[in-house]
């Protein structure tokens, strides 16, 4: 393996990378959670269909909506952090 010098600036660009990825990890799960919350405790599974399938698409549309939303942050920590590399 080569010398590396550590470089604190690029440390904590991947550390802002591991946390926004870990954040959109966190935002699918607590959707999914909130989600099956609702579906349980609501009864879904015993509603007519056309219930069911609306629940389905509010759902599939909340986790779109939250992975778009994060992992735009997550592709952002990349960028800054390709940029910080290919100037050392």
């Amino acid at each position: 393996m080569a010398n590396v010098t550590p470089n604190p600036e690029v440390d904590a660009r991947r550390a802002q990378l591991r946390a926004a990825t870990l954040r959109l990890a966190i935002g699918v799960v607590a959707v999914h959670g909130v989600a099956l919350a609702v579906y349980y405790g609501f009864d879904i599974g015993h509603r007519p269909d056309r219930t069911r399938t609306i629940f389905v698409a509010i759902w599939t549309f909340a986790t779109a909506i939250t992975v778009a939303f994060l992992l735009k942050r997550v592709r952002q920590a990349r960028l800054v952090t390709r940029v910080v590399r290919k100037r050392d």
